[in-house]
């Protein structure tokens, strides 16, 4: 690969280019480079244990440390690309720590996105359906014969598997009635089937009729009808395309990787892996295409820098920047490009890159254009970030270094200051 493409490749699977990586990979080939990419190590992720025990007045606290203790993850993880895929699931299983209210739950719904990150895809749905973190979140513990509750039915289908226009509103109701009495223990807060609040009548879903329960829908979704577990392939793979591309995939690109992982047993890996070897992935208009997430740009961040969340705070700043990690927005989490670049958002993505600033110099961050041109100072401080600045971008900064220069001679301490927050406010900063 060129270094061009390399870097492109690092950043959409690992968050960043990090100069280490790039000098271990070059001069491989894409397919060795993609391989090495996905040589995820097959020891379990141990969540923190204070995470897995929930107490009703600790909730934001919680949240915090599993907000910080993932960053931290996306950062120092020996192969990002499974903390990549595990946002990717959660951005597309979506759960809320504001209703499910578990820690417990929340981060035991992560480790499962974590464990099936490059795993199988049938698996996942069962998992996820499954968990309380779910249950709780589309009301399913809710769900009884006598009422049936039609939430977590209707998102499987529109959101999860199908899409819109793929069912008949009918299918929903059986779905709903198939998933009645899977609820949840009142006691032990663990998963727990109720057979009493279970319908065991017959239902007509997907045009057959038997005596439907929930997993059986899945199971007839994605392994035993062939014309829904086509439609599901390709939903997902549309969906991933635009989560790492930025772009739309086209049809030619959906159908041969829709086959790819319908063909494979619905394995997650070498469909990613095939998604990253095609010729389209690297296309200009993919590699300029793609607008940082908040959470990309704090890793970014963190990555170039060296400070952790423990150093930032950044469970301060992503509610303002529009993405809450373990809170999507709703059912059909976040969206990609301009769904990003409000001015109120990228109002809070200055403010965290001062407060980055801030950080940097209490830790005794040098004068970073000390003893240089200004020239000199912006290439220094964009070789920190990791930055290959257009030409606007790069004069706009000499230009605005040479003038502070001429405007206060006498110290170089905001000259630095300045630069560093300027550096994290480029365009290129937030483009993946």
């Amino acid at each position: 690969m060129d270094a061009g493409n390399l870097r492109h490749l690092l950043r959409r699977t690992e968050f960043v280019a990090r100069p280490e990586r790039v000098t271990a990979l070059q001069g491989a080939t894409r397919a060795e480079a993609v391989d090495d990419i996905l040589a995820v190590p097959a020891d379990p992720v141990v969540v923190p244990p204070s995470l897995q025990v929930d107490s009703a007045d600790s909730g934001y606290e919680h949240w915090v440390e599993a907000l910080q203790w993932w960053l931290d993850r996306m950062v120092d993880a020996p192969r990002p690309v499974q903390e990549r895929m595990t946002f990717f699931w959660h951005g597309h299983f979506c759960s809320s720590w504001e209703k499910v209210r578990s820690a417990r739950a929340m981060t035991d719904q992560n480790s499962l996105f974590r464990s099936e990150a490059l795993g199988n895809l049938h698996s996942l749905v069962r998992g996820m359906a499954l968990q309380p973190a779910m249950l709780y979140y589309l009301d399913n513990h809710l769900n009884d014969k006598d009422s049936p509750n039609e939430n977590f039915g209707r998102e499987l289908l529109e959101l999860f598997t199908l899409g819109i226009g793929e069912y008949a509103e009918s299918d929903v109701l059986e779905c709903a009635r198939a998933w009645t009495g899977h609820g949840i223990d009142p006691v032990s807060e663990d998963y727990l089937f109720s057979a009493a609040r279970h319908d065991t009548g017959s239902k007509t879903f997907m045009g057959t009729t038997r005596a439907w329960d929930g997993p059986d829908v899945i199971d007839h979704l994605l392994l035993e009808n062939s014309d829904t577990a086509l439609v599901a392939c390709r939903f997902v793979t549309r969906k991933l395309w635009r989560h790492l591309a930025g772009t739309s995939a086209s049809d030619v690109v959906v159908d041969a990787l829709a086959a790819v992982l319908l063909d494979g047993g619905l394995e997650v890996r070498p469909w990613l892996r095939a998604l990253l070897l095609r010729d389209e992935f690297y296309a200009s208009e993919v590699q300029r295409g793609l607008v940082r997430q908040p959470v990309d740009f704090i890793v970014a961040v963190m990555a170039a820098t060296g400070l952790r969340s423990a150093d930032l705070d950044p469970q301060w700043f992503v509610e303002g920047m529009g993405q809450i990690p373990f809170a999507p927005p709703n059912v059909a989490g976040w969206k990609t490009n301009s769904y990003w670049t409000t001015a109120s958002q990228f109002g809070t993505r200055g403010e965290f890159a001062r407060n980055v600033t801030w950080r940097l110099r209490e830790g005794g961050a040098h004068e970073v254009a000390d003893g240089l041109t200004p020239a000199q100072a912006v290439d220094a401080v964009a070789a920190m970030f990791g930055l290959s600045l257009s030409t606007t971008t790069r004069t706009a900064l000499v230009d605005w270094e040479t003038r502070q220069r001429v405007a206060e001679p006498w110290t170089g301490w905001w000259e630095s200051t300045n630069l560093l927050t300027l550096m994290m406010t480029t365009p290129e900063m937030h483009l993946a």
